[in-house]
């Protein structure tokens, strides 16, 4: 059940700055985008876990947001009964932490707080197992459905001019999603484009590999809500000395190797990992603090 199915939240997204404010300082992008993402990805993720707590008389619920203040109290998301019986069954209250006035009142109801939410079940999804060896890509398969996540400028330059995408700032998202999906058409069609993709690809990865061997905090952790697993994000940098795009990979535990997912971009990346913790590799801190760069140009 997603959120608006469960609960009214009145004024959404507004409720998410008193969480901002409440939890311990950190970036959540401009306009505070990622934390929208987080709250909303984070409550799909306690629905699925069965993590909501309800009172026995029914008439509150709360979950573990994931955050904590920066005296490191953990902070809940509170809903009552919605008294409107042409409405969600739920009311969404607001945020709290144990022990607060106001809503912490409600919180002292309940014989038992949720725990937190948990991503991570095996050690393969939290450190990349480096003698399983580099990641099998299908190199073709994640360029074209992925097109919308590469630079802009690399598949120019891989296709000599021959596709070119425009900022979707200057043509507004209607018109983009109409050139979006002729460039893709185009580079299914352009193999020469796609081989030269790869032939910068396969050496981005290798470059990471090698790199990985001396800190292992360089594969992030992840989660993907669209696949419900857990992914390891591997930095890739094409033609340049910073990363630029995101390769994800996923560990097979029959076979006992990693395979790629999808390609990312740097602030995809650092959306994907916040849900599990917040992140401290270098290379995608970097990035995103603050996120002033130019998204896929």
């Amino acid at each position: 059940m997603r959120l608006f199915d469960f609960a009214f939240v009145p004024n959404y997204p507004e409720p998410l700055e008193r969480l901002k404010n409440l939890a311990a300082k950190e970036h959540w992008g401009r306009g505070g985008r990622m934390l929208k993402s987080y709250f909303n990805h984070m409550f799909d993720k306690v629905m699925d876990d069965g993590l909501m707590t309800y009172l026995d008389d029914g008439e509150a619920a709360v979950f573990h947001t994931g955050l904590q203040t920066d005296k490191l109290h953990e902070i809940y998301a509170i809903f009552v009964k919605n008294e409107r019986d042409d409405a969600q069954d739920w009311f969404f209250r607001g945020f709290t932490t144990e022990g607060a006035l106001g809503l912490g009142d409600v919180l002292s109801q309940f014989d038992e707080l949720p725990e937190r939410a948990r991503f991570i079940v095996r050690a393969e999804q939290a450190f990349y197992s480096l003698q399983s060896g580099p990641p099998e890509c299908n190199w073709s398969e994640l360029i074209l459905d992925n097109v919308s996540r590469i630079p802009r400028h690399i598949i120019d330059e891989a296709t000599d001019g021959r596709i070119r995408l425009p900022d979707l700032r200057d043509v507004g998202k209607e018109s983009y999603i109409e050139f979006l999906e002729k460039a893709q058409e185009d580079l299914s069609n352009d193999q020469e484009g796609v081989n030269q993709l790869i032939s910068w690809l396969e050496p981005a990865l290798a470059k990471s590999m090698d790199q990985l061997v001396l800190d292992y905090k360089l594969a992030v952790p992840s989660w993907h809500a669209k696949d419900k697993c857990v992914a390891l994000m591997l930095p890739l940098r094409i033609n340049s000395k910073d990363p630029n795009m995101v390769l994800a990979v996923i560990w097979d535990t029959e076979k006992e190797f990693y395979a790629g997912l999808n390609l990312l971009t740097l602030e995809m990346a650092y959306n994907n990992s916040r849900l599990i913790a917040r992140p401290e590799a270098e290379w995608l801190v970097k990035a995103n603090m603050p996120f002033e760069r130019t998204i896929n140009r």
